[in-house]
């Protein structure tokens, strides 16, 4: 399978069939402009293809549903102004109800706005719990990652002193945060000896990125280890990290990553990467849009916390993990077989 980053970013939308909502300006496109309930999601960004997963995952959702329509969205750039100015702009026009992946603290008061202009939102991939919302759907993000540090334990066992970069996304974002908290806390739990050289950012952009893990290692020699807390590097060619294949080729740098999008399970299986642990992306959407139709059209409580789970894919498979091959599956068939969660279910 090619790495090569956008032909994979293709591939993956002509398998699911999407249809690109998000423009330049970060306006989408109402899918729906005579429901009776008017939802707006509202992703990140417009380049991660997790978002566009969730995406059809949301309007599949809807195409169950009677009377509803579904605009979706998101920032040309994982830029948190703009993502308030886009909140602000769906209170004005009155949405039912809106599905949001927080860019961090700085959404807060625009999340406050909506919900006290009557509008609930629910959170999703990444949570607010400082704000008013109503709900999240999705990961455990402590707890996902703490399975990639129990990962990275297991390979490095005997190896002696750990010396650790993490590559985040964009600063703030609570879900990075529990990963990397989760990460640690794995590390510490199993008495390993290391050192959090450095954390940099890549700001959710994939050409960032590979610059910020290629500079990372040009610049600091004794890293020998490195924690992905989101799959951007892994979503473009391997030509593009030579230091990294290298190093890793070479047993001198061990890396773990979260997500399992289809782009990064090549990197596993050719041992580049040890394990990946990954969300619910198609559920981002289609749960996200459920827990908020239910909430705005039936009343219907549901705790703050609907954790979809995660999957992991590792080269052997054991345990509870996914093989490479079996996890391709999915995605080559994007059979993802999800069932609406009811609050009774929960």
């Amino acid at each position: 399978m090619s790495r090569n980053g956008m032909k994979m970013i293709v591939v993956l939308l002509l398998a699911v069939g999407i249809v690109t909502t998000a423009f330049a300006n970060g306006q989408g496109e109402d899918a729906d402009d005579d429901g009776a309930y008017k939802y707006v999601a509202i992703a990140k960004s417009m380049d991660n293809p997790a978002f566009q997963v969730a995406e059809q995952g949301a309007r599949d959702r809807v195409a169950e549903l009677d009377g509803v329509s579904l605009e979706w969205t998101a920032p040309t750039a994982a830029d948190p102004a703009n993502m308030v100015q886009m909140i602000e702009s769906y209170i004005q026009r009155g949405v039912d109800g809106m599905l949001i992946d927080s860019l961090g603290p700085s959404i807060t008061t625009a999340i406050n706005q909506a919900v006290d202009a009557g509008i609930p939102v629910v959170m999703f991939d990444s949570d607010n719990p400082e704000s008013k919302r109503t709900a999240y759907v999705g990961s455990d993000n402590y707890q996902g990652g703490y399975l990639c540090g129990e990962m990275y334990v297991k390979a490095v066992k005997g190896n002696g002193k750990q010396y650790i970069a993490i590559l985040t996304g964009v600063p703030g974002a609570l879900n990075l945060q529990e990963r990397d908290k989760g990460f640690k806390e794995a590390l510490n739990d199993a008495g390993v000896d290391y050192e959090i050289v450095v954390t940099v950012p890549g700001n959710d952009d994939l050409t960032q990125s590979v610059e910020a893990v290629e500079n990372t290692l040009r610049g600091n020699e004794k890293i020998n280890g490195f924690f992905f807390d989101g799959p951007w590097p892994l979503l473009v060619d391997s030509s593009n990290l030579p230091l990294m294949m290298e190093k890793t080729a070479a047993g001198e740098l061990t890396v773990v990553s979260f997500d399992t999008l289809q782009q990064e399970l090549a990197y596993v299986a050719d041992g580049t990467v040890i394990g990946l642990v990954g969300q619910k992306y198609y559920g981002w959407g289609y749960h996200g849009l459920t827990v908020l139709h239910e909430i705005v059209a039936n009343g219907a409580k549901y705790p703050e916390i609907v954790n979809t789970g995660v999957d992991i894919v590792t080269k052997d498979g054991t345990g509870d993990a996914f093989t490479v091959e079996e996890f391709n599956k999915f995605w080559d068939n994007f059979s993802f077989n999800e069932k609406p969660i009811m609050p009774e279910d929960l």
